[in-house]
């Protein structure tokens, strides 16, 4: 939309629309501060922002969300609401969809190239051992002779003749009549010692199961996920309901990263869910979260400490209360991982292959707990505890300053919300 200028005020364009009862105005900036002198109690929410230049810290786009017209019209607010929320989930969720995708695409190219050197490179090992074999074998029955017999032959060329000939096919059968006399058991035995260390050799060498080729296969199922992310999106547009968490601590757009990282690591397309804890239903004590998650799996965990940082974890391993204290073993994927809602983005901190063992720990003494070391420690108060992210759970990919007070903004978690889901799939 080009610029409109204003006439009253030289220099000036228009930036908003003023809706009285008897008339509409254009005005711009200076008209707007004009007004606002004349009376301090103007609301300047009624006014609708047609260019997006910030006001008092109020953004309004008419153009581009043409609902905020509505409340002017004397509609009811909760139409207005529905169709503000379902613009912004629309902007914001499909370009952090569409930014993840761009991301995975770039991951997975850079992954085939990576998966292409994994392969040549075993390749090359296993013809290596090949080799090896074959050397063995050259060395067991004297191979070198033979050769040599050849390669006199050759050398002669032209110049050979019938005695040299005979010479030489009497040295080739006393060759092959000494291969004969060999003890063929203990060749044969020999050979398959040398092949058995090969073997070995081998598979202690892809130990690790081509990781690069493991570690595409995961970012394909990633990226399907993202793919049925976006999908799920668009059928926004007839209203199709999104399954979203009933939660008050995540923002939608953040939840969908959260939602799709789940689904990726489960390998499933759709979650259900049931809000099994509440703090200010349930109580914030460690009775009252045993009482709730004892012998319940798939819980997603949302927190929000007295600074008000935002963090949670997922894990599918069974929360079992134990009164000396026990680490339960991810063996789902490891799909366990640990989150951070900061202002600009949404971390994720998944567990480290080495780690899976020590996914959550349980503990009647303590609250949730996660990682050895710990990564995330909550008293029974839900106030006390300390956190050493990084030890079982993976932050290397972020520039963390601080790690023990990154999650919580503060050294201890100081809890003063918690919601806990837990989750089923299909």
């Amino acid at each position: 939309m080009p610029f409109i200028p204003c006439l009253k005020h030289k220099g000036s364009y228009i930036l908003y629309i003023k809706l009285d009862q008897d008339k509409a105005e254009f005005i711009c900036e200076e008209c707007c501060l004009q007004l606002y002198e004349i009376n301090q109690n103007l609301n300047i929410q009624r006014l609708i922002h047609i260019k997006s230049v910030q006001f008092q810290n109020l953004i309004y786009k008419a153009f581009k969300s043409p609902q905020l017209l509505l409340p002017n019209m004397n509609y009811s607010t909760q139409p207005k609401q529905k169709l503000n929320e379902f613009d912004k989930l629309n902007e914001n969720c499909i370009k952090n969809i569409l930014k993840d995708i761009n991301t995975q695409i770039t991951n997975i190219q850079n992954s085939f190239q990576l998966v292409q050197q994994e392969l040549e490179y075993y390749a090359k090992q296993f013809l290596n051992m090949k080799q090896k074999f074959k050397d063995e074998l050259e060395k067991l029955i004297k191979f070198d002779q033979f050769k040599q017999i050849i390669e006199n032959l050759e050398n002669l060329g032209d110049s050979i003749n019938t005695q040299i000939m005979e010479q030489n096919e009497k040295i080739l059968y006393q060759y092959l009549q000494d291969l004969k006399k060999m003890d063929h058991t203990e060749l044969y035995l020999q050979l398959f010692d040398k092949m058995k260390y090969l073997r070995i050799e081998f598979k202690d060498l892809k130990q690790q199961y081509y990781p690069e080729c493991q570690k595409l296969q995961d970012q394909l199922k990633s990226f399907s996920i993202s793919q049925l992310g976006l999908i799920e999106q668009i059928n926004l547009i007839t209203f199709k309901q999104f399954n979203f968490l009933e939660t008050q601590l995540l923002q939608e757009q953040y939840q969908y990263k959260i939602l799709c990282t789940i689904l990726s690591k489960i390998n499933k397309i759709n979650i259900n869910y049931q809000k099994i804890y509440l703090s200010y239903r349930d109580g914030l004590n460690g009775q009252a979260f045993w009482n709730k998650v004892n012998n319940q799996s798939n819980l997603l965990m949302i927190f929000k400490s007295k600074s008000g940082n935002i963090f949670g974890a997922f894990s599918p391993c069974q929360w079992v209360t134990n009164s000396s204290g026990g680490y339960i073993f991810d063996n789902n994927n490891k799909s366990s991982f640990i989150f951070s809602q900061t202002q600009d983005q949404i971390q994720i901190f998944p567990i480290k292959e080495g780690n899976k063992q020590h996914a959550i720990y349980c503990y009647q003494s303590y609250g949730p707990t996660f990682g050895g070391g710990h990564d995330i420690q909550i008293n029974s108060d839900f106030q006390g505890g300390y956190s050493n992210l990084g030890h079982s759970y993976s932050c290397e990919q972020y520039q963390i300053s601080n790690k023990s007070t990154h999650l919580f903004g503060q050294s201890t978690p100081n809890i003063v919300e918690c919601e806990i889901f837990m989750l089923t799939f299909a």
